[in-house]
């Protein structure tokens, strides 16, 4: 039989959906605007691609094109690695598990957490991790990444739901940004982070 859920239920997810969304996508658009007042020099150069996108695709580029934006793509995920949306992971264990041959058990039901934010602060994972490096996490540097320690949005079938619309959120609304506003630091503005 299938379950179905209530009217309720059904309102509530939405509801989940909506706040976890709007929360995460609008910290990961905060804190890049924060990256880029701090690196002026990322910022002209992001500027300088942004500004081609407008000239070559008019004033409302597609979301195939703002997709293709390299170094767009590049600042957003070198943010998210800095500043993860999820600085933490959990997952519940569905059976007993041995961790390959550590001989540690990982009982069935155990909570597990991965420290998406240490991970990808770990020098072992990303040489050099308080550096903000767009040119990291392009296309040609991926395979230099060792698999499952960048994990923004999680990874395999529980990643994120709302990942795809949330990366094209925050690069439309850098993109525009970008495009219209210079952002500065100020006396106020702290550095150390």
């Amino acid at each position: 039989t299938t379950v179905g859920l209530t009217e309720d239920e059904a309102m509530a997810q939405c509801i989940v959906f909506f706040v976890a969304g709007q929360d995460t996508t609008s910290s990961v658009i905060s804190q890049t605007l924060y990256l880029l007042a701090l690196h002026p020099e990322i910022q002209v150069k992001l500027r300088e691609e942004v500004d081609d996108c407008f000239e070559r695709h008019g004033p409302e580029p597609s979301l195939d094109v703002v997709s293709k934006l390299k170094y767009l793509h590049g600042v957003v995920s070198e943010s998210m690695r800095m500043f993860p949306p999820g600085p933490r992971l959990e997952r519940s264990a569905l059976n007993d598990y041995v961790l390959g041959e550590t001989g540690i058990t990982v009982p069935k039901g155990c909570l597990v957490a991965l420290p998406v934010y240490s991970m990808h602060h770990d020098p072992d994972n990303f040489p050099n991790p308080a550096t903000f490096d767009p040119n990291r996490p392009v296309d040609e540097n991926m395979g230099s990444i060792r698999p499952y320690t960048y994990l923004p949005f999680g990874a395999g079938p529980r990643n994120c739901i709302g990942m795809r619309f949330a990366l094209q959120a925050v690069k439309l609304s850098l993109l525009h940004s970008v495009h219209n506003v210079q952002f500065v630091r100020t006396e106020n503005t702290q550095v150390s982070i």
